[in-house]
């Protein structure tokens, strides 16, 4: 006979262990939250680029009688953070970007470049606030650390607001391609407004193609605005870039038009600009020379274009301009960099234009003012 066994009575459980017992998958959810997320990439970085600034103006009696003032700037500083994760041999990735103003606190939340989207084979898609094509093209010429008083972006390409082709443009899509035999392709589509009425809405198209091989670079952008300067038409630029690297040399030359169609008649102005990079030890020597052509077309004389921070064209003579800046940038160690820069900026005496960052926005800067400044300052990428 086989014997028979009696199992054990089961041990009560009391009324604790049952509840503990309950809430471990509860406790246990956020470990498992991070063990998924850590199979993401989020990263913080900034950059506080701040400088020390002695300005002037002179070139008309109104500007002399200004003089110039001192003051500390904060140039394109921010503070961001991106998101990305790999999922099924695709890049999934988000970025929110706000400036920082390092000299007197505060700037705009997401007031950067702020954007989401996916990259893989077919290459990178994005949609949100970015900069465009065209903006990116000035990457070849524009060689002094950050942005500052020392930017062209006045004197280039009217600034990044109202008629200025240095945007980074709201409510964008943007595709750029994977490289192809040193060939890549960038493609923009943006819009000022969310007007309901479509004859009205402000609306961008920028491109551009860029080519490298070794040590050269080259690229051509073009982009197109409708409807904001005049309602019913199109404003277009262009944008040519070349750079190369000759050992302890770099050289940079850029040409720009721009073409504004007026209800009578159209605005055109060109700007070219040579640059030059030394190395010396630990530092860089950069020269910059540019100049803007007199403002022409077919309107009529005196019509105006309105750029970013006061600046304007103006049909006519005596509309043209140069810009000239030599600097220092010592690297500290790396993401660490102190420099000093010296510019200025003769116009004419029809035309006014400005810094490209932080310009003296005065009565006093107007037509055929010529303004200059002097900055010692310290950029740290973090």
């Amino acid at each position: 006979m086989t014997p028979r066994f009696n199992a054990p009575a089961p041990t009560p459980t009391s009324a604790p262990a049952r509840t503990a017992r309950r809430a471990l998958p509860a406790l246990l959810l956020p470990f498992g939250l991070l063990a998924a997320s850590a199979q993401a990439q989020v990263t913080l970085y900034g950059r506080a680029n701040i400088d020390f600034e002695k300005t002037r103006l002179d070139g008309t009696p109104a500007a002399r009688a200004f003089a110039g003032n001192q003051r500390v700037s904060s140039n394109s500083s921010r503070f961001g953070i991106r998101y990305a994760k790999e999922h099924q041999g695709l890049t999934w990735f988000a970025q929110l970007e706000s400036g920082v103003s390092w000299d007197a606190g505060g700037d705009t939340l997401a007031g950067r470049d702020t954007f989401a989207g996916v990259e893989g084979p077919f290459g990178k898609l994005r949609i949100g606030k970015m900069d465009t094509p065209f903006k990116d093209l000035g990457g070849l010429t524009d060689r002094f650390k950050g942005t500052g008083i020392q930017d062209d972006g006045s004197i280039a390409v009217l600034g990044g607001s109202a008629n200025g082709f240095g945007r980074r443009q709201n409510n964008s899509l943007r595709y750029d391609s994977p490289r192809f035999n040193g060939l890549r392709g960038a493609l923009h589509y943006g819009l000022e407004n969310e007007d309901r009425g479509s004859a009205e809405q402000r609306r961008l198209l920028s491109l551009s193609g860029n080519f490298e091989s070794g040590a050269f670079k080259a690229a051509l952008a073009h982009e197109q605005h409708r409807n904001f300067n005049a309602t019913g038409q199109r404003d277009s630029a262009w944008r040519l870039g070349v750079n190369h690297q000759w050992g302890l040399v770099n050289l940079g030359a850029g040409l720009n038009r721009l073409d504004y169609r007026l209800p009578a008649g159209r605005v055109k102005r060109d700007y070219a600009t040579v640059t030059a990079g030394i190395s010396v030890g630990a530092g860089t020597i950069n020269l910059r020379y540019g100049r803007a052509a007199d403002v022409k077309g077919t309107a009529p004389a005196s019509a105006a274009i309105a750029g970013a921070d006061g600046t304007t064209l103006i049909v006519g003579r005596n509309t043209g301009a140069t810009q000239t800046t030599i600097g220092y940038e010592h690297t500290v160690f790396k993401g660490a960099q102190v420099y000093a820069y010296w510019t200025q900026v003769r116009n004419e005496a029809n035309a006014n234009y400005r810094f490209g960052v932080n310009p003296i926005n005065l009565a006093a800067a107007d037509r055929g003012a010529d303004p200059s400044g002097l900055v010692v300052g310290l950029c740290i990428d973090f």
